[in-house]
């Protein structure tokens, strides 16, 4: 391949020698290719910083361009970065043993983007590199800056977009967090609200739950000292039932003597009617309580009451119904009877004390007995129709 690319250009004589160029020793249009190219601009403004001082980059540039002309310190210690950092390409290049096939190496490389800076060096030191590869190398290499400069300004272009855009979604994204932030706070909020309600609810069932086990404790604690006491109210029930039912009976009752003399009124020549018809008439519609007496002689009582067409009323005296009893029914009584040797000393000091202060008329009995009842039934009865009588008597005089 080399004997045919001498041959193909037998007119064109071949470099001296296998020496590479230096920098100094490139053309003078070639310095600022190499500079702006091949050195990084970081390691631009180190050197120069290091040898003439701080300037701006483009002064920067343009004194590493000037010194690059000629041998000095500047230019050997580009020459030697150079060297070091494109060692690899200056050994590929080395490959070539002709202009035409350095020609194709360096067409190889330039199409890599990211080479072109070592591929560049590579080629310009090379020892077969003449002043025509130079020009052809320099106004590609030319070339190739003005599309990376409108590349540069495409991306620019696009950056510019890109940032107005991220600006936009940084405004919407803050607004949206804004909302979540607040959207947060205000559920943590209504969280706090309803963790507080739900310890009250707590807190006020926990309450309810021992006020009604204490009330289930205090149940059990009086069934136990009571246990007959369902039967009690049962009873309790059952002589409510039957007071109703005796106070229907008794009214209808009444009802009943009112409307008999208006049915069948008796002749004047007719016989008086018997004791016990005067005794009805005369207790019709009283209220007589029995204080006192034997337990299983109180139906007895209820029906001489009764048949003298009272209604009746029994307290024991203090045997089993409570002394706060009386009371009631003495003030709802209109005659009382006290049987005075089955009472408490207590009540029979009630009695006397109430029909004393409220003048209520008061039988005392020493043997408790039906037929005592009886007995003082029908002596009030003619008392009362001999103070009626007497009463008649004053007012026809």
């Amino acid at each position: 391949m080399a004997d045919t690319c001498c041959a193909a250009h037998a007119s064109v004589p071949p470099a001296p020698g296998s020496r590479r160029r230096r920098l100094w020793e490139l053309g003078s249009h070639a310095h600022c290719p190499v500079v702006g190219v091949c050195v990084p601009l970081e390691r631009v403004r180190q050197l120069a910083r290091k040898l003439q001082g701080d300037e701006d980059d483009y002064t920067l540039h343009c004194s590493l361009v000037t010194a690059a002309a000629r041998r000095n310190a500047v230019s050997e210690a580009l020459q030697k970065d150079l060297e070091q950092r494109f060692a690899p390409d200056l050994r590929s290049a080395g490959q070539a043993k002709c202009r035409d096939a350095l020609m194709s190496w360096w067409r190889a490389r330039a199409v890599q983007g990211e080479a072109v800076a070592g591929a560049l060096w590579a080629t310009l030191t090379h020892a077969r590199c003449d002043d025509w590869l130079e020009m052809r190398v320099l106004g590609q290499v030319h070339m190739l800056q003005h599309q990376l400069g409108a590349a540069q300004r495409v991306d620019l272009a696009r950056h510019r977009e890109l940032v107005a855009e991220h600006q936009a979604l940084a405004r919407d994204y803050a607004e949206v967090q804004q909302r979540v932030t607040a959207w947060s706070v205000e559920r943590a909020r209504e969280q706090q609200a309803w963790e507080q309600e739900r310890m009250q609810q707590r807190a006020l069932h926990i309450g309810l739950q021992t006020q009604l086990a204490q009330a289930q404790e205090l149940l059990q604690l009086w069934q136990g000292s009571r246990p007959d006491l369902p039967e009690r109210e049962a009873l309790r029930e059952r002589l409510a039932e039957q007071v109703e039912r005796n106070q229907t009976l008794q009214r209808e009752l009444n009802r009943l003597a009112v409307r008999a003399p208006v049915a069948g009124e008796p002749s004047r020549a007719e016989p008086a009617a018997p004791p016990e018809e005067a005794e009805t008439v005369t207790l019709l519609n009283r209220v007589v309580l029995c204080v006192g007496g034997r337990g299983g002689s109180v139906p007895q009582y209820r029906q001489a009451v009764e048949g003298c067409g009272a209604q009746f009323l029994h307290h024991d005296g203090g045997s089993e119904h409570r002394p706060a009893q009386l009371e009631p029914q003495l003030a709802a009584a209109d005659l009382v009877i006290c049987q005075t040797g089955c009472i408490s000393h207590d009540a029979y000091w009630r009695v006397k004390d109430h029909c004393k202060r409220h003048h209520k008329k008061c039988l005392y009995l020493e043997s408790p007995s039906a037929s005592g009842l009886r007995r003082a039934l029908g002596s009030l009865s003619a008392g009362e129709r001999a103070e009626a009588a007497a009463h008649q008597a004053g007012q026809n005089d």
